[in-house]
């Protein structure tokens, strides 16, 4: 299990259209790709020898732009410069794209959330401009900021793309672990007897599936904009209900929370129907996972992420593990009788699996584990 002291966030703040913010652009991806050049003609992606080849040139040349500002586009070429000799093609950096971005550090921009404006480096020397932070980015306001890349959209506006940090709390000592169970029928199913339900959002779903269907059988510009927009709002509201359920886990009073590793379930369903993979195609299970983990890091808790195999066909009584356990919804030990909804039974293997994942990296004793007289069997 590996902890972070930092968690990192992305600020999307609208800048608007300034021709000295085009020109920036323009002269930065052109000095971008001179170092470019260099580097390819005398095969090296380093950057110190990309400075002692370059900078004198470059500031000669362009003497409006400033020394971090060639720094940063120093490093841009050196990665592309890496990526061209590995693959032997020289990859080049759009010039003449408009929508190219600039990388900035904190030399070369500076952010004032509290009067609503920055302060950035342009081909004009450093200029001021206002900004409006969106209601939902006010929480980010006292995190600190790292970097920023500056990009046009195709609305021919600047948008400000800002890494922000924040310092995360000390992770809470106590193994007391609440599993959670994703799946297909069932958004999530928590070791504490907490269910969430899918049938909102398969509805809904199904709605913009058809829609979808009835666009893309039409195949008009108009039908294809039309799709565009349907998509977006589609996950739109799929990341709103992962932000209520993820919030709501969080939220809970346990300190560590077990999550099944599932990141090779695309690829390990291939004798599955069609019908079952277009739905697994279209459960958004690793964003829920992600905000799982990134709001529970918030709140000084821990998050593991465990081996899914057999979670769905063990006894969590007994133990006893076995295919024919698990019937549908119904979760039947052959070898104990117990029987329960069997999304249940799997969170509580994946809690009881956390807990021991948990303990065996970390050093501190376990205090509070999950009370199962506490559990009702829902099935006789």
């Amino acid at each position: 299990m590996i902890l972070t002291n930092k968690q990192f966030s992305t600020i999307i703040i609208k800048i608007g259209k300034y021709p000295e913010l085009e020109h920036t652009i323009k002269i930065f991806n052109i000095i971008c790709q001179e170092i470019i050049n260099y580097g390819w003609e005398q095969k090296t992606w380093n950057k110190n020898n990309l400075r002692y080849g370059t900078y004198k040139m470059i500031r000669e040349k362009y003497p409006m732009f400033s020394s971090a500002m060639i720094q940063t586009a120093r490093d841009q070429a050196s990665e592309i410069l890496k990526k061209s000799m590995k693959t032997k093609k020289k990859l080049t950096k759009p010039v003449k794209q408009d929508y190219s971005g600039i990388r900035y550090d904190r030399r070369s921009l500076s952010i004032m959330f509290n009067k609503n404006l920055i302060s950035i480096n342009t081909t004009f020397g450093r200029i001021k401009l206002p900004i409006k932070l969106a209601d939902y980015y006010w929480k980010y306001k006292d995190w600190k900021y790292t970097n920023a890349q500056l990009i046009k959209r195709k609305d021919k506006n600047y948008y400000l793309n800002i890494q922000v940090y924040q310092e995360l709390p000390e992770k809470i000592k106590d193994c007391n672990v609440l599993g959670v169970d994703l799946g297909i029928k069932k958004i999530a199913v928590l070791s504490n007897n907490t269910f969430y339900k899918s049938n909102k959002l398969k509805n809904i779903k199904g709605k913009y599936q058809k829609l979808k269907r009835d666009l893309q059988s039409i195949g008009t510009k108009s039908a294809k904009r039309n799709l565009i927009s349907i998509s977006r709002k589609e996950n739109r509201f799929v990341r709103d209900v992962n932000h209520c359920i993820s919030k709501e886990i969080a939220s809970t009073d346990y300190s560590v929370f077990a999550l099944e590793n599932l990141q090779n379930i695309r690829t390990t369903t291939k004798t599955y129907n069609k019908k079952l993979n277009q739905m697994i195609g279209n459960w958004s299970f690793a964003q829920l996972q992600g905000f799982v983990k990134y709001k529970a890091e918030r709140l000084g808790k821990n998050v593991v992420f465990i081996n899914p195999n057999y979670t769905s066909q063990q006894c969590s009584k007994c133990g006893h593990t076995e295919k024919e356990n698990r019937k549908g919804n119904v979760f039947s030990c052959k070898q104990c009788n117990f029987k329960l909804d069997a999304d249940l039974n799997a969170s509580r293997n994946i809690a009881r699996i956390g807990r021991t994942d948990f303990l065996q990296g970390s050093v501190n004793n376990p205090n509070v584990g999950i009370d199962e007289n506490k559990a009702v069997e829902i099935l006789n």
